[in-house]
């Protein structure tokens, strides 16, 4: 029997055996085989299992975008951090960021040292982490975990009972003498961390062999963990009593357990000195959480509840979801005299279309997610409500207080993941890109969208010292994206500025306040579709154009594409996927071509001499094949294709001449100046849903 001639659900049990060039190989090899080399199963095993990539249900990829991933995560992946930088959490040092003086401190030890970053910044020397799967915030640091299996940290893990020195540069966190730590050359099953959860002061991880290990002080080393009551198998997350995932709180951790349940305990202050290693604490069992599809003989209120699909910890709430499409809470406090979880019957519904998929939250907050695309918030006043109500003799209707929160925007517009802070939360799109919502506190930066001033011109206006977003009720499906290209900061500083045309913008500039509120508005959303189509170039201008055309299977991503959005306290933090050569084609849309000199007009292929031609094509050749090798981007080749064919002129900013656009305000009335209407992108939106009260 000949390979082909094999059933596909035979073939496809197959291919993970082989390595990326063993299977490209195979695929390569004959026509029938063709047909698979782009087998989503495939690139999707072997990318999550080669770059320890954490599990995202709502991430649905084929085959290609898949393959690009596994391209991509090698050697384009990057970590940006944003907001508050009181410990060095943000990775930074004072000299990286250029904030107002006094905008976003909150003071206190060291933390004259470092500023706030109010815009997307990468962490400083990433290189010693090696390629990043997941990045995660804590209430003062932030923690990365590497292809490898190894933990960094930036910041401080516990500033309040453990005021250590913040740590600005990446720092690996250790494990007790013992537990050799795996690196790139030395693999322990047990020190190589799978997964891990970052709670406000501390982080557990999980390892290959399914230990659990716990950190609360980034000084000392790790504790693994061992309960009183339940026993854990180290089976590589394989049978009963195998752990399959981790979950770290505010003040409390929890594991879900391979027929147990979801587990919850309290946290262990202090680590590991010279003669402990691991600590046995109480622990305590959501009820009614070890359900399992093939499990025989479960009790009743397991079998009601149904298998649970993922769970979080809250500040003092275990929320969870289950196959049969509902969602329930417990109190995590270890003494709790509430007999089973509660269902929070307001987040489900009766319909077929309708499956929950997946749940995520920190702190306070939590959203739920649809397979129609809805997205539920709640947070810990409506679980209160929840469990009170189970308590009382007769069940209350569910009124506004038991009602989910529905935000518009994000609705059925592809939102895969959630990240929430003490006041903010952004939500990461399918196509790569992060929206904010919320307030950031003292005007940190949490938002992500831009300094000071600049902010309110996106639509995060001031209030008692606090930036909130403020999005257009005219627009219900208005969006506020946070913008990796430092370019776009730039432009929106540029017309903040108005050099030279002050005249026409300084009546414009004076609308820029919570009292006109709508103008903001406005601007913030003919800002934000010019920086939806930015890769596009500008309207009408003589630019640099491509060199190629964008064919490949990543052509409808962005230069930045984010794999993970992440946030805790007053910070934020994203994994990034940078594209350099895509983003140096887009900058260079944005710049005019100066008129060459009259003597020497440009022409990129001169005629030659066949001779010289030949000559000339083979060492070009030999030194793009040298640079391609070296690893250098096409960046480098294009600055240097325009200095020698411009000469000492350089080009400029197509928006040099801008200025703060004037624009229709929905009222009806027109901002003030004597220049033309801006245009809009996409067409002036419908202002008839605008309420004049805000």
């Amino acid at each position: 029997m000949l390979l082909t001639d094999l059933p596909v659900d035979i073939l496809v049990l197959i291919f993970p055996y082989l390595g990326a060039p063993d299977f490209l190989s195979l695929t390569s090899s004959c026509k029938a085989l063709l047909t698979y080399r782009q087998e989503p199963s495939f690139w999707h095993g072997l990318t999550a299992e080669t770059f320890r990539l954490p599990p995202q249900p709502l991430l649905r990829a084929d085959g290609a975008r898949w393959q690009w991933l596994y391209k991509s995560l090698a050697t384009q992946s990057r970590v940006f951090t944003w907001g508050n930088n009181e410990k060095g959490n943000l990775g930074h040092s004072t000299h990286k960021i250029q904030n107002p003086p006094g905008r976003g401190l909150r003071r206190g030890p060291g933390a004259h040292r470092y500023q706030s970053a109010a815009v997307p910044l990468p962490i400083q020397n990433e290189t010693v982490v090696g390629i990043v799967s997941d990045v995660q915030c804590g209430g003062w640091s932030t923690v990365l975990l590497n292809a490898v299996g190894q933990l960094f940290i930036v910041g401080v893990l516990n500033a309040e009972t453990f005021p250590s020195r913040a740590t600005v540069e990446p720092a690996k966190l250790s494990f007790p003498p013992g537990y050799p730590p795996t690196t790139k050359d030395r693999y322990d099953p047990a020190t190589a961390i799978n997964r891990f959860s970052v709670g406000r002061s501390h982080v557990l991880g999980l390892s290959d062999s399914g230990k659990i290990w716990e950190w609360s002080n980034n000084n000392l080393k790790a504790m693994f963990v061992k309960f009183l009551s339940v026993d854990i198998t180290e089976n590589h997350g394989q049978g009963r009593g195998s752990v399959t995932r981790v979950a770290a709180g505010w003040a409390g951790s929890s594991a879900y357990i391979t027929g147990c349940g979801i587990v919850f305990w309290k946290n262990m202050p202090g680590g590991a000195d010279s003669e402990t290693d691991g600590y046995l604490t109480q622990s305590k069992i959501v009820p009614g959480t070890s359900y399992q599809r093939h499990s025989r003989g479960c009790p009743s209120l397991d079998t009601r509840i149904g298998e649970v699909i993922n769970h979080i910890v809250l500040d003092h709430y275990i929320v969870f979801i289950t196959r049969k499409n509902k969602v329930f809470v417990y109190p995590v406090d270890i003494d709790s005299l509430i007999a089973e979880p509660v269902e929070l019957r307001t987040f489900s519904e009766d319909s077929p279309d309708f499956h929950i998929e997946d749940i995520q939250g920190q702190m306070c907050n939590f959203g739920v997610f649809s397979s129609n695309g809805l997205v539920l918030l709640g947070n810990s006043d409506l679980l209160k409500a929840f469990v009170e109500a189970s308590q009382a003799t007769t069940q209350p209707p569910l009124h506004e207080r038991y009602q989910p929160r529905i935000i518009p925007a994000l609705q059925k517009s592809s939102v895969i993941s959630l990240a929430f802070g003490d006041y903010h939360f952004h939500a990461l799109h399918s196509d790569g890109t992060i929206t904010s919502y919320g307030t950031e506190p003292r005007g940190c930066g949490a938002l992500g969208l831009a300094f000071s001033d600049l902010a309110s011109l996106r639509g995060a206006l001031p209030s008692n010292g606090d930036r909130r977003v403020s999005l257009p009720p005219w627009n219900r499906d208005g969006r506020r994206t946070v913008w990796f290209e430092q370019e776009k900061i730039v432009w929106l500083s540029h017309l903040r500025i108005y050099k030279g045309r002050e005249n026409e913008a300084e009546q414009r500039l004076r609308l820029v306040s919570p009292a006109v509120e709508e103008a903001c508005q406005v601007w913030g959303e003919w800002l934000e579709r010019e920086g939806r189509a930015w890769h596009l170039g500008p309207r009408e201008t003589t630019t640099f154009s491509d060199k190629t055309p964008d064919a490949n299977a990543d052509a409808d991503n962005g230069a930045y594409f984010a794999l993970k959005i992440t946030a805790a306290g007053w910070h934020s933090g994203a994994l990034v996927l940078v594209d350099e050569k895509k983003a140096e084609r887009v900058r260079h849309k944005w710049l005019v071509q100066p008129t060459p000199p009259i003597d020497k007009p440009y022409t990129h292929n001169e005629e030659q001499n066949p001779l010289i031609q030949a000559v000339s094509g083979a060492g070009m050749w030999l030194y793009e094949t040298g640079r391609r090798f070296l690893g250098l981007t096409e960046r480098d080749s294009l600055q240097t294709e325009i200095k020698e064919n411009l000469g000492s002129k350089h080009p400029t900013d197509v928006w040099a001449n801008d200025v703060l656009p004037r624009l229709r305000l929905p009222s009806g009335g027109v901002m003030p100046g004597t220049a033309p209407l801006a245009e809009w992108r996409g067409g002036e939106p419908d202002f008839s849903g605008w309420r004049t009260d805000g």
